[in-house]
């Protein structure tokens, strides 16, 4: 099963006295659907009924008598994913700034060494993003949200090309904000 299809069968609305952006609320979706996932890749390793291998984005339950399953629930990558997503400090201690360091720092993994830095104008990021002079931070984010996503280099008709370029036109609208 892929993360989308568990969070869309989740359905999980979390109510907060603040308002959150969108990408934290993401956040604490997906670390709670992670919580419970693990929690229940625990459980079924107790009982024998299996191991739920639990990947980036997709997971699947593994039958106890085909595969070694201590040796699995044991992997270093698996074993820190379930430690971080079994601690709840983890999801009260996420806030907007730390989770869009985290964002910045994987987007710049993704494109080290493999980046053309586009030199775009101000003029030229607002119409890769489709915005109108004058633009809120919100309908900056909003913006780029829905420009991302059509491109996604996950997605079947995905484009890298374009997507780092959107990338990089709102970085730079949101410098000069």
């Amino acid at each position: 099963m892929t993360e989308q299809y568990l969070m869309s069968r989740l359905g999980l609305k979390l109510s907060t006295d603040n308002e959150l952006s969108p990408d934290l609320q993401r956040f604490q979706q997906h670390f709670v659907l992670y919580h419970l996932l693990y929690q229940l890749q625990t459980e079924w390793l107790v009982t024998g009924e299996g191991f739920l291998n639990i990947g980036l984005a997709k997971v699947t339950l593994l039958k106890a008598e085909l595969t070694d399953t201590s040796l699995l629930a044991e992997g270093s990558d698996n074993t820190s994913r379930r430690d971080y997503y079994l601690n709840w400090q983890n999801f009260y201690a996420m806030s907007e700034q730390l989770l869009d360091d985290y964002l910045q720092q994987f987007w710049q993994f993704y494109s080290k060494d493999s980046v053309v830095k586009y030199q775009l104008t101000a003029s030229q990021a607002e119409k890769l993003l489709q915005l109108t002079p004058g633009f809120s931070l919100s309908q900056l984010k909003k913006a780029y949200r829905s420009q991302a996503l059509l491109c996604h280099p996950d997605r079947a008709e995905g484009n890298s090309a374009k997507f780092i370029q959107i990338r990089q036109a709102y970085q730079l609208l949101l410098r000069l904000f």
